[in-house]
């Protein structure tokens, strides 16, 4: 199987989901590499109790005022570990279980350089998802790894927020749109939601200059859930395993 590493920011994640983000990628990735923007918490003790965690610590918080610089520090830092494939999550995402057993399949081949994935929003609740308007997840693929190309350039759209997990050489590379799904926990606490809801509209008004749609839709009284299920591993690749 190829050398995976994962990317992961982090910052002030110490009573969030980090543990079990690091559990499941501990189980996909030869190495976990975090960035620590700054945390005034233990995040970065919770990121040295796993094995497979290399941290580095920035002394001033980027994530706030440039995006895309940290991710472009952070990618740097994960080629140093000379990887064919990188995964990309933030600090409150994990891979579905079922990916454990086939995310490595889709990396082990040589027709894709990008798999995508949809990612499906917590809302309120571990147990339903947000599926309306711009949040729907059918509608959507995000990158979530890619394989290591060299050559290409490392650059990142400049962007202080919104910016993509990968440099923007990686979105013209073959794309496979995987079933596989991303849980984001985000939006799982209900309590979060006014808060985050001024952080982006601040964010919108200082960058493009009004108020996004989706942005506004966080506190909408009327919203679409689905229930969560989870779903097992494709029969074939059982069938395959035991060849």
């Amino acid at each position: 199987m190829p050398h995976v590493v994962a990317m992961l920011p982090v910052r002030n994640e110490e009573s969030r989901y980090l543990s079990r983000v690091l559990a499941r990628l501990a189980e996909l990735a030869d190495v976990i590499v975090a960035y620590d923007d700054a945390s005034t918490d233990a995040t970065v003790e919770v990121c040295r109790s796993s094995p497979k965690v290399e941290v580095h610590r920035g002394l001033s918080p980027l994530l706030p005022v440039d995006e895309s610089a940290l991710r472009e520090d952070l990618w740097h830092l994960v080629l140093e570990h000379e990887p064919e494939w990188v995964l990309a999550l933030d600090a409150d995402e994990e891979f579905e279980q079922r990916a454990v057993a086939e995310l490595p399949h889709l990396m082990d081949q040589s027709d894709y350089d990008v798999i995508a994935c949809r990612i499906f929003d917590h809302w309120g609740s571990e147990s339903h998802v947000r599926v309306d308007g711009p949040w729907n997840p059918w509608n959507r693929f995000s990158p979530v790894a890619v394989r290591v190309v060299q050559g290409i350039p490392s650059a990142w759209p400049s962007r202080p927020i919104h910016c993509g997990r990968f440099p923007r050489a990686y979105l013209d590379r073959a794309t496979f749109y995987s079933h596989l799904r991303v849980r984001h926990f985000g939006w799982a606490r209900q309590e979060d939601h006014l808060r985050k809801y001024l952080f982006y509209r601040e964010r919108d008004l200082s960058v493009v200059g009004k108020v996004r749609q989706q942005t506004e839709s966080i506190i909408s009284a009327n919203v679409a859930l689905e229930p969560w299920l989870d779903v097992r591993p494709a029969p074939w690749l059982a069938e395959w395993q035991e060849e």
